[in-house]
């Protein structure tokens, strides 16, 4: 134990210096080995109380009242951690929810957690991971403030939720993130999301528009074409707005799930061993086109 604590406070040297004075850099580095001690209760009091030299009214202001740029503090971390891991990783967005009983946390709200396999009533936060077989780092989060707590000003000022906060959708905290990590210097990676982003044709050009790779999920009725389709732009008659939607004819687009069941040459691919066995499926590859949002068929 005193030679892991000596590895964590050098460790902690480097990443808590932004944090400027050393009182800060004291009580940072006992709430990250309060974080790590066992417990189920990560709150203040009780890891104080689990700490030999815990305060908790020291670590309370540290939490939420002390000054220190925490985005530098990141920075570090996701340089440090992904030098320390492979570099043929990838990049992870998710989500992820916490469980909460009352209403005054910031964001709580009845939606749906991943977490939960339900609609619950918890908070939601959008993270990037740096993700490879030795292992993953998390390069950032981001708490989802729902419509409801964006545009109620009294609940806002009651949590401290400050102003330049405004309601964004997870795929956008997600760009944000990576934005984020792309800032601090580090290589781009493959991005890989479920259908909850890929899902969204705006994610989807973000990605795109950085220049980024991506393998994201879609649902199984997603519309696609097996051949490029013909696009027509409806001509303007001169009344009203013109036209806004790509007219695609008479051709029909199919469903990602039918493609699928026609398709010929699935391939069984292994990729490690689990704790109940190997972890397998079958795998294809295609070329297809997407249907995009703004379009419309003359039968629908």
């Amino acid at each position: 134990m005193a030679r892991s604590r000596q590895r964590l406070e050098r460790f902690l040297l480097d990443l808590l210096e932004p944090m400027g004075r050393s009182e800060r850099r004291h009580w940072g580095e006992l709430y990250v080995r309060g974080l790590l001690q066992d417990g189920e209760r990560k709150s203040i009091e009780p890891m104080a109380a689990r700490l030999p030299d815990g305060n908790v009214q020291a670590m309370q202001q540290f939490v939420g009242q002390s000054p220190w740029e925490w985005g530098e503090v990141w920075a570090r971390l996701g340089k440090r951690m992904t030098a320390e891991l492979e570099p043929d990783a990838a990049w992870v967005v998710d989500d992820t929810g916490f469980p909460k009983q009352g209403e005054d946390s910031v964001g709580v709200d009845r939606q749906y957690s991943g977490t939960l396999g339900k609609t619950g009533n918890c908070q939601v936060a959008v993270s990037l991971h740096h993700v490879g077989e030795q292992g993953n780092a998390v390069l950032g989060w981001r708490l989802y403030l729902p419509e409801t707590w964006a545009k109620d000003p009294e609940r806002r000022q009651a949590a401290g939720v400050p102003e330049e906060v405004v309601f964004k959708r997870k795929w956008e905290l997600a760009l944000d993130l990576l934005d984020q990590a792309r800032g601090w210097g580090l290589p781009d990676r493959i991005v890989l999301g479920d259908a909850g982003y890929g899902e969204a044709t705006e994610f989807r050009d973000g990605l795109e528009a950085r220049g980024l790779r991506y393998a994201v999920g879609i649902a199984p009725q997603a519309g696609v074409w097996a051949k490029a389709p013909r696009i027509e732009v409806p001509e303007y008659g001169g009344r009203g707005a013109p036209p806004k939607k790509w007219d695609y004819g008479e051709q029909r687009p199919s469903s990602v799930k039918d493609v699928a069941l026609q398709a010929k040459g699935w391939k069984k691919v292994r990729w490690r061993e689990g704790s109940k066995g190997w972890l397998e499926s079958r795998f294809l590859a295609l070329r297809l086109h997407r249907l995009r949002k703004n379009s419309i068929s003359r039968k629908g």
